[in-house]
């Protein structure tokens, strides 16, 4: 009978180091778990940082020849743009504004004076920004309809 009451403890000592390994094992697969994802979150943080550093480069080397732009039509007479020049600008417009939101989404705008919009980079290049304006704005040529044309101008006015 000693030896059974030996064996019992024996193996009710067993099970509980085992049932203390199991538990102690779970634990530590849990405290992994979460040291993991802590270390997958500092790493999404550090991409999301790199790509807005990247985004923010991108958008200054956009900027950059616009505002050369600023500096060449202040040395010119004509202070308007040309075809070439408005496609520039309305690409770089574009690029500018497709950024600017891609760092809103990721929560990485900064804001003034890290970050500005398309239209606050614009109040920077005066020049740029009333030639531009003045383009977009203004209607564009029309020419009379070939039977208003040969009317030789003896129509009444509108309205009469």
């Amino acid at each position: 009978m000693d030896s059974i009451f030996s064996i019992g403890a024996f193996v009710l000592i067993i099970g509980l180091i085992v049932l203390v390994i199991i538990v102690q094992q779970f634990q530590q697969n849990r405290q992994y778990a979460e040291i993991q994802a802590r270390l997958r979150e500092i790493r999404d943080a550090e991409l999301r940082e790199q790509k807005a550093n990247a985004l923010r480069a991108e958008r200054m080397a956009i900027m950059d020849p616009i505002t050369m732009l600023e500096a060449t039509i202040q040395s010119r007479s004509d202070k308007s743009l040309t075809e070439e020049e408005l496609y520039q600008v309305e690409a770089g417009r574009t690029r500018i504004k497709a950024i600017t939101d891609e760092l809103m989404h990721n929560q990485q705008w900064l804001g003034t004076p890290y970050d500005l919009e398309w239209h606050e980079m614009l109040e920077r290049i005066p020049l740029v920004r009333s030639a531009f304006l003045a383009a977009n704005f203004s209607p564009p040529p029309t020419e009379l309809p070939p039977s208003e044309a040969g009317s030789g101008g003896s129509a009444p006015p509108p309205g009469a």
